[in-house]
């Protein structure tokens, strides 16, 4: 009994070295995930719940958020709430979801915490179809990834990948955000003004504008009590975007959408809040970005 106690025990052990090696293969290069244009935005089809589905990626959301049908779908809500605030002030109380497995490409991650909420009606006046939610930072907790959204990839770095890519790149002073009773993961960068220092979030939800808070509109040079308009932004360390500038009664300094991070390949450690961006050789889709018409003057 005792040897066939060891040889079941060595193919035991043979089989844990291996499936070691092999998942230390996988890590070794960095993995790809693809994004489609969707609106002015992007997307992502992922497995949830043994379906394909299409998932818009925000990364100003916060928080992974999943339709009530599909909540349904999976069984399960528990009867506890997510409580958030959006930008503009407006309290969020939804039913939550916990541990919602999500496989993009055959790469399986966890959303610990996701909200519920109608995601459906924000394509309707769109005419794009509907969406199953919004995949946020949070399903990639921990990780460094880079977003190419012109070239449509989530690439998750490894620690040699990402020595690489950074090195050419400008790092911006960065910080996470961590709203939500925590759950939440946004990132935001230093941006210099006449009044000090202020945070702008990385929003690729925002899909037409730069939002700038109306009590810093005119610290650059904008009148906060005017509509939209088109200008520059300087960034600092030689960065400047450019596009339609809206001073926003919102809760943030400001707000950098697609206008923005359609042109850089923008690189995340999502476990010290660092960021760096590089220019992006990739022109972006037609439609990327584009702001919303300008009202006539």
């Amino acid at each position: 009994m005792g040897g066939v106690r060891m040889r079941r025990f060595a193919r035991f052990a043979t089989a844990v070295v291996v499936a070691t090696i092999s998942a230390s293969a996988l890590a070794a290069e960095p993995i790809v995930l693809k994004m489609e244009p969707w609106r002015r935005s992007v997307a992502v089809r992922a497995e949830v719940g043994g379906k394909e589905r299409l998932f818009s990626f925000d990364t100003g959301s916060g928080v992974t958020i999943i339709s009530p049908t599909l909540a349904k779908e999976l069984g399960c809500e528990k009867g506890a709430r997510l409580v958030g605030f959006r930008m503009t002030g407006d309290k969020v109380d939804t039913p939550r979801c916990d541990d919602v497995a999500v496989t993009i490409a055959g790469h399986r991650f966890n959303v610990p915490v996701a909200g519920v909420y109608e995601t459906g009606q924000l394509a309707a006046k769109e005419a794009a179809g509907t969406i199953d939610g919004l995949l946020a930072l949070d399903i990639f907790a921990g990780r460094t990834v880079t977003l190419d959204f012109a070239g449509g990839r989530i690439i998750l770095e490894t620690a040699d990948s990402a020595r690489k890519r950074v090195a050419k790149a400008t790092e911006l002073p960065a910080r996470l955000g961590r709203d939500v009773s925590g759950r939440a993961i946004a990132v935001y960068v230093d941006v210099p003004s006449p009044l000090g220092t202020l945070e702008f979030e990385l929003d690729s939800g925002n899909g037409g504008t730069i939002l700038v808070g109306k009590p810093y509109a005119r610290a650059f040079g904008f009148d906060p009590d005017k509509g939209p308009v088109r200008g520059k932004l300087n960034m600092g360390r030689g960065v400047v975007t450019e596009g339609v500038i809206f001073p926003a009664g919102i809760t943030l300094d400001g707000n950098l959408g697609m206008p923005f991070l359609k042109n850089y390949l923008v690189t995340l450690d999502l476990d010290q809040g660092r960021v760096w961006l590089a220019p992006n050789p990739t022109p972006p889709p037609a439609g990327m970005g584009i702001p919303p018409a300008m009202p006539a003057s």
